[in-house]
């Protein structure tokens, strides 16, 4: 008698943690689905703002999948391609930023997910001597956001940017002009002296692709190119470390010219 009563005290006892147990999930489970897409925003926006961007990222994709059209998919957005960017998740970022500026072209953040399509491009460019593709695209990038956004707020911040991804093409083109030069291929070596002065005019490496150039054109006895070189980098460049050399050097190239037959026009 003593043994049943105990068994009963305890399914009792289980009966009620279970109603005790089943109340509280059940609480739980009405509290996640009363939650609105607001709510869980702000939430994920909470956790980016804490620099757990990991878990950000999960939360701001659930965002986005379960509430196509609603109003905070504009910002949920943005703050998931913002989620990837601070992983160094570049191509995943990219692809996200450009998913806001395709789907949503009015929104307030296109501008930003412009920029930040040339940022990833230039964190993915790798050192100079190594294939310039990302540093192209982000180049390619920049332009286009100061082209559309020509008043921004951010258009110092991209100009500085794109000079910087500039600089790194023109000394990656100028160092194979040197390569070429110190090979003796000095034909190939002006080709590559004139894309500097050509495409990369506000860059560090002008007066060197003058000097250079100059330099080879007299090893090919191109008199009136050498000229020209020196003389341009004299006049435009005063205050460079080649302009004394560039002096000889013109003088020179001048007296080779002067003494050159002049081919008579057939």
């Amino acid at each position: 008698m003593h043994l049943n009563r105990m068994i009963w005290i305890l399914s009792l006892l289980a009966f009620c943690l279970t109603i005790i147990l089943s109340t509280g999930c059940n609480k739980k489970t009405i509290s996640l689905r009363e939650r609105t897409p607001e709510a869980q925003f702000e939430e994920a926006k909470r956790i980016f703002e804490k620099r757990d961007y990991y878990k950000a990222k999960m939360q701001f994709t659930v965002i986005v999948l379960n509430n196509p059209g609603h109003r905070i998919i504009e910002e949920a957005q943005f703050y998931l391609a913002e989620s990837h960017f601070h992983l160094k998740e570049y191509i995943e970022a990219i692809a996200e930023y450009e998913k806001l500026i395709r789907s949503m072209p009015q929104s307030q953040f296109v501008d930003n997910a412009r920029y930040k399509i040339g940022l990833c491009y230039y964190e993915l460019s790798p050192m100079y001597a190594l294939d310039q593709e990302y540093t192209q695209k982000a180049i390619s990038q920049f332009q286009l956001f100061i082209e559309e956004f020509p008043n921004s707020e951010m258009r110092s911040e991209v100009g500085k940017k794109l000079q910087e991804a500039q600089i790194k093409l023109a000394k990656k083109q100028y160092k194979t002009g040197e390569l070429y030069r110190k090979m003796g291929y000095y034909r190939a070596a002006v080709l590559s002296y004139d894309f500097v002065l050509n495409e990369f005019t506000n860059t560090p490496f002008i007066d060197d692709a003058l000097y250079w150039k100059g330099e080879c054109s007299l090893k090919l006895m191109e008199w009136q190119d050498a000229v020209e070189s020196f003389e341009a980098l004299i006049e435009n460049y005063g205050s460079s470390s080649y302009t004394d050399n560039a002096r000889i050097k013109l003088n020179m190239a001048r007296k080779k010219l002067a003494n050159t037959p002049m081919q008579e026009e057939s």
